[in-house]
Protein backbone atom coordinates (compact mmCIF):
# COMPACT_ATOMS: atom_id res chain seq x y z
CA UNK A 1 0.00 0.00 0.00
CA UNK A 2 3.15 2.67 1.06
CA UNK A 3 4.39 1.67 -2.47
CA UNK A 4 1.25 2.68 -4.52
CA UNK A 5 0.83 5.60 -2.74
CA UNK A 6 4.33 6.47 -2.96
CA UNK A 7 3.85 5.99 -6.53
CA UNK A 8 0.93 8.15 -7.04
CA UNK A 9 2.95 10.81 -5.21
CA UNK A 10 5.41 10.57 -7.95
CA UNK A 11 3.08 10.85 -10.89
CA UNK A 12 0.89 13.62 -9.31
CA UNK A 13 4.45 15.54 -8.47
CA UNK A 14 5.71 15.00 -12.30
CA UNK A 15 2.26 16.77 -13.78
CA UNK A 16 2.54 19.33 -11.89
CA UNK A 17 5.60 19.54 -12.65
CA UNK A 18 5.16 19.66 -16.20
CA UNK A 19 1.60 21.20 -16.47
CA UNK A 20 2.07 23.99 -19.14
CA UNK A 21 0.73 27.71 -18.55
CA UNK A 22 -0.32 30.50 -20.38
CA UNK A 23 2.57 32.67 -18.77
CA UNK A 24 5.19 30.44 -20.41
CA UNK A 25 7.53 32.44 -22.61
CA UNK A 26 9.16 31.13 -25.65
CA UNK A 27 10.90 34.15 -27.03
CA UNK A 28 14.26 34.05 -27.80
CA UNK A 29 17.00 32.27 -29.73
CA UNK A 30 16.72 28.74 -29.73
CA UNK A 31 19.26 25.71 -30.99
CA UNK A 32 17.86 22.99 -33.30
CA UNK A 33 19.03 19.49 -33.01
CA UNK A 34 20.57 20.07 -36.93
CA UNK A 35 22.19 23.50 -35.03
CA UNK A 36 20.05 25.68 -36.65
CA UNK A 37 19.02 28.76 -34.76
CA UNK A 38 15.27 29.89 -34.89
CA UNK A 39 14.72 33.30 -33.17
CA UNK A 40 11.24 32.70 -31.74
CA UNK A 41 9.19 35.98 -31.41
CA UNK A 42 6.20 37.26 -29.64
CA UNK A 43 2.97 38.29 -32.09
CA UNK A 44 -0.56 39.43 -31.36
CA UNK A 45 -1.68 35.88 -31.29
CA UNK A 46 0.77 34.10 -29.38
CA UNK A 47 4.44 33.45 -31.12
CA UNK A 48 6.15 32.74 -34.50
CA UNK A 49 9.55 31.29 -34.94
CA UNK A 50 12.25 31.67 -38.03
CA UNK A 51 15.12 30.85 -38.49
CA UNK A 52 18.03 32.99 -38.47
CA UNK A 53 19.73 32.80 -41.75
CA UNK A 54 17.01 31.93 -44.22
CA UNK A 55 14.36 34.11 -42.28
CA UNK A 56 12.22 30.95 -43.16
CA UNK A 57 8.89 30.12 -40.63
CA UNK A 58 9.48 26.93 -38.89
CA UNK A 59 6.77 27.63 -35.90
CA UNK A 60 3.71 29.59 -36.30
CA UNK A 61 -0.07 29.81 -34.85
CA UNK A 62 1.11 29.20 -31.65
CA UNK A 63 -1.85 29.04 -29.48
CA UNK A 64 -2.78 28.24 -25.77
CA UNK A 65 -6.20 26.62 -25.28
CA UNK A 66 -7.17 23.62 -23.39
CA UNK A 67 -4.33 24.03 -20.52
CA UNK A 68 -1.45 23.26 -23.47
CA UNK A 69 0.69 24.82 -26.00
CA UNK A 70 -0.18 23.97 -29.71
CA UNK A 71 1.41 25.14 -33.01
CA UNK A 72 2.45 24.07 -36.50
CA UNK A 73 5.91 23.08 -37.12
CA UNK A 74 6.99 23.67 -40.37
CA UNK A 75 10.56 22.21 -42.22
CA UNK A 76 10.34 24.17 -45.63
CA UNK A 77 13.21 22.46 -47.22
CA UNK A 78 10.89 18.85 -47.21
CA UNK A 79 8.25 20.55 -47.62
CA UNK A 80 6.60 19.34 -44.27
CA UNK A 81 3.76 20.89 -42.13
CA UNK A 82 2.83 18.96 -39.11
CA UNK A 83 0.38 19.72 -35.55
CA UNK A 84 3.07 20.15 -32.44
CA UNK A 85 2.39 20.58 -28.83
CA UNK A 86 5.21 22.34 -26.92
CA UNK A 87 6.61 21.57 -23.26
CA UNK A 88 8.45 24.82 -21.88
CA UNK A 89 11.37 23.01 -20.28
CA UNK A 90 13.78 25.48 -18.07
CA UNK A 91 16.25 26.35 -20.56
CA UNK A 92 14.51 23.48 -23.55
CA UNK A 93 11.92 23.62 -25.71
CA UNK A 94 10.28 19.78 -26.21
CA UNK A 95 8.27 19.94 -29.51
CA UNK A 96 5.80 17.10 -29.83
CA UNK A 97 5.11 16.28 -33.48
CA UNK A 98 2.39 15.16 -34.74
CA UNK A 99 1.33 13.29 -37.80
CA UNK A 100 -1.62 10.90 -37.78
CA UNK A 101 -0.81 8.51 -35.43
CA UNK A 102 2.86 8.81 -35.33
CA UNK A 103 4.78 11.40 -33.78
CA UNK A 104 7.96 12.50 -32.74
CA UNK A 105 9.74 14.42 -30.10
CA UNK A 106 12.34 17.13 -30.82
CA UNK A 107 14.09 19.23 -28.10
CA UNK A 108 15.62 23.18 -28.68
CA UNK A 109 17.95 24.73 -26.74
CA UNK A 110 17.57 27.94 -25.23
CA UNK A 111 20.99 30.16 -26.11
Amino acid sequence: MKNIITLFGILFFTQVVSAQKISDDFTGRWKAPKGAIIIVTKTTDGYIGKTELEKAVVLKDVKFANDKWTAIVLNPKENLVANCELVLQQSKLKIIVRKGILYRTIIWVKQ
